[in-house]
């Protein structure tokens, strides 16, 4: 009798876990909603991320969840996909669930230190106002993009993003009057990644209308000292407004082959911790066993 009953146990796990979808890739798009211009983009980042800090980014969007909770369907589904290395579990899954209207966030165990429940939530937060214009790709972005900022500054390396098509080019523009690179050589390289990584993209918190983004010198940084920059959110559309300043850290002299080097912190265009190319790459990449205990964060939009 005790047999039979352990039996009908892992019978009946099995086929629970049997049930979720088998992954294709890291972007898993079940009710297909996404657009291929929208797949190629996502890719693009999430295997930049993989290459350059070794966290895994994973999306799966489905009709429903069925029965199961969003939470539940989450972390099975995070469980059967294994994402994420055996032992060190540093996975991020997103889980878009249409006919619910659900988002999810779930995150793996060894990930939970740089990603928290609350920073899990404003990872869904980003993507809530393009999901409600029915821009579920480019929601999906500029999410993944908050994420991958977190992911980049705990590990210190500078991510190099750039948009794979001319339509998610709107996610990386420069401030209107001055060019990147000179910003680059005033302010210091790691301070005005980290303007950039943080604001752009941004909805107004008021009408969710396209921010605009202007990064002002205070004060310059030098070789021995650091200085202060100020970044200008302003909506055209209802006149929200806010200023924040930063400081920038000094200025660092060229290495002896040339050029400057990077501090640490993300940066896009740069280059990060090195990598094998995924150029070609079929199927999904860092699913290796990783497991998550429920942390993250859920959304409705």
């Amino acid at each position: 009798m005790l047999v039979t009953a352990v039996t009908f146990v892992v019978v009946a796990a099995s086929s629970v876990y049997a049930a979720y979808p088998k992954a294709t890739g890291n972007i898993n798009d079940f009710a297909g909603v996404l657009t291929g211009e929208d797949k190629a983009n996502l890719e693009a980042l999430v295997n930049a991320v993989l290459d350059q800090t070794g966290v895994t980014f994973a999306v799966a969007i489905i009709e429903d969840h069925g029965d199961e909770s969003i939470e539940e369907y989450a972390v099975h589904l995070y469980e059967t996909w294994g994402i994420g290395k055996k032992g060190e579990d540093k996975g991020l899954l997103v889980v878009v669930s249409m006919a619910e209207h659900d988002l999810r966030a779930e995150v793996g165990y060894g990930l939970e230190p740089v990603i928290t429940d609350a920073r899990a939530g404003d990872v869904l937060d980003e993507m809530i106002p393009y999901f409600r214009e029915g821009e579920y790709g480019k929601g999906l972005y500029a999410g993944l993009l908050v994420a991958a900022d977190y992911v980049a500054k705990d590990a210190g390396v500078t991510l190099d993003l750039k948009a794979k098509t001319k339509e998610y080019e709107d996610f990386y523009v420069e401030p209107r009057g001055v060019p990147l690179g000179l910003l680059a050589l005033f302010l210091g390289l790691p301070v005005l990644a980290m303007t950039y990584l943080a604001v752009r993209g941004r909805r107004c918190p008021r009408c969710k209308s396209r921010l605009t983004v202007t990064d002002r010198v205070i004060q310059q940084a030098t070789y021995d000292a650091g200085g202060i920059a100020k970044t200008i959110l302003h909506c055209p559309k209802c006149g929200y407004h806010d200023e924040k300043e930063r400081r920038i850290s000094k200025l660092q002299r060229p290495s002896a082959g040339g050029g400057f080097p990077l501090g640490p912190g993300p940066f896009w265009g740069g280059s990060g911790r090195g990598g094998r190319s995924s150029g070609g790459f079929t199927g999904p990449r860092g699913f290796g066993g990783g497991r998550s205990g429920g942390g993250g964060a859920s959304r409705k939009w």
